[in-house]
């Protein structure tokens, strides 16, 4: 809990100041970030890439994440092209002035404006990094880190030779950021308001899209430690269960293993709720016959997972049940193994793209009640992007690259007969196929029944 600062506190003393320095490192091994190397080649490539202006982003404040609620994580795009994971700071990156049109642009400047060490609050929320410390540089991997008190000052001293200001214009889809990033955009506005504006966005996307080696380590831990999730609910769904115990149990188990938060609400639906793709609710006791779809997984250091299971709360699928489920699996693996370089995810009517590939395997296998195909019960698209958020921003009208992680997730689902089944599972583009990342979790029916039979 929050307090206000309405008493007054002891004077500082060195030894407040030590155990400052002590508990600051310890912090920073508690979230692991990629080599500060990665992110300084990120900033370079958007200076080469952007060129004629400088580029400015703004990370969250506190309030901005209801941080009195939750745990501080900061906006996106920033993190990317900073790993810093504090409230209230800013970036600023200036090219150097070209001498010829064919020379590439580099970095003359990059800025990382923090505030100053406040020691009375620093009493309450922990241990800070402050502006004026001397190793602010080597731990940030900035060249230069300034107070925020500077920024607009350092601002227009770099608007006099590129007067153009890059940065995010639009907010990230499914991000809840629309406030924060119309109030930034106004904030910039008002301190150069002579300056025009380009959206920075469309770049960072292309950039994102792909991972880097380092990155797709952190999204392995993520994924692992949510397959260990799954494996701990296989163990304890069974009739008489309820839906909230199930997800109570897999944020504990993904959470001890490292991740910091659940990548979306977790979805945990039986019966008919297993139908409702979005059902985070999770308010009903499972009964016999029941299906359970689990779509639920962790982030670690800020990387989502996305990992779905269907159960049989009663350990074994009915017929109808195990058709409908092997029908999904059929439309997985067929997806699966045309994933590579080159292909596309979506959409449906677009020749060998993924989501036709799982949609014509669903649609000429098995029936609804009235006979008719089952492609009108898959009503989603079959994947999207994963990354620092679970729908990472990609450009889905261009093909699959190498090192793209991306989902594989079919799903029919039929509200008449409280039927839903949707396989999810996390898969890495290689250079000449696919890895899928969770593939220690059970997908057929027998390892999922197996699994279930070892009850906690």
């Amino acid at each position: 809990m929050r307090h206000l600062f309405g008493r007054r506190l002891a004077s500082q003393n060195m030894g407040f100041l030590v155990a400052v320095t002590l508990a600051a490192a310890q912090l920073a091994a508690a979230w692991e970030r990629e080599p500060l190397s990665v992110y300084h080649e990120r900033r370079a490539r958007v200076v080469s890439e952007t060129g004629d202006g400088v580029v400015v982003l703004f990370g969250y404040n506190d309030e901005d994440v209801a941080a009195s609620v939750t745990t501080f994580h900061q906006n996106e795009n920033f993190y990317y092209l900073t790993g810093w994971n504090e409230p209230t700071a800013m970036m600023l990156l200036v090219p150097r002035v070209a001498k010829g049109r064919d020379q590439p642009v580099e970095m003359e400047k990059e800025i990382l404006f923090i505030p100053p060490h406040d020691y009375r609050q620093e009493k309450w929320t922990g241990p800070k990094l402050g502006a004026e410390d001397a190793d602010a540089p080597e731990r940030t991997g900035f060249r230069a880190v300034k107070s925020t008190s500077l920024f607009h000052s350092e601002l227009l001293e770099a608007l006099k030779s590129f007067p153009k200001i890059y940065t995010e214009l639009t907010p990230q889809p499914e991000s809840g950021e629309d406030a924060f990033q119309a109030e930034m955009v106004s904030k910039l506005r008002k301190l150069a308001p002579l300056a025009q504006l380009a959206d920075l966005r469309p770049h960072l996307t292309r950039m994102r899209t792909v991972k880097s080696p380092s990155e797709i380590a952190l999204i392995r831990k993520g994924a692992d430690a949510s397959v260990e999730a799954h494996l701990a609910a296989m163990k304890a769904v069974r009739p008489g269960v309820w839906e909230y115990q199930i997800a109570a149990l897999m944020k504990y188990e993904y959470e001890r293993r490292g991740c910091e938060w659940p990548s979306y609400p977790p979805i945990v639906g039986s019966g008919f709720y297993s139908t409702v793709l979005h059902y985070d609710a999770d308010t009903q006791q499972m009964q016999d016959g029941d299906v359970v779809v689990m779509d639920v997984a962790g982030s670690y250091s800020g990387y989502a997972s996305d990992i779905t299971r269907t159960l049989p709360a009663s350990g074994h699928f009915t017929p109808r049940q195990r058709e409908i489920y092997e029908i999904v699996l059929g439309a997985q693996n067929a997806a699966l193994t045309a994933i590579k370089p080159g292909v596309m995810i979506g959409g449906r009517g677009k020749l060998a793209s993924l989501q036709q590939i799982a949609f014509e395997y669903i649609n000429t296998h098995g029936k609804d009640l009235h006979g008719k195909p089952l492609g009108q019960y898959f009503i989603h698209g079959l994947g999207h992007s994963v990354g620092l958020n679970v729908h990472d921003p990609a450009e889905y009208d261009q093909p699959l690259q190498a090192g793209m992680v991306i989902t594989d997730e079919p799903g029919i689902y039929i509200p008449e007969e409280k039927l839903g089944v949707r396989i999810e599972d996390m898969v890495l583009v290689t250079q000449d196929g696919a890895e899928l990342l969770t593939r220690r979790l059970p997908r057929t029916v027998e390892e999922v029944e197996k699994a279930m039979s070892q009850k906690q």
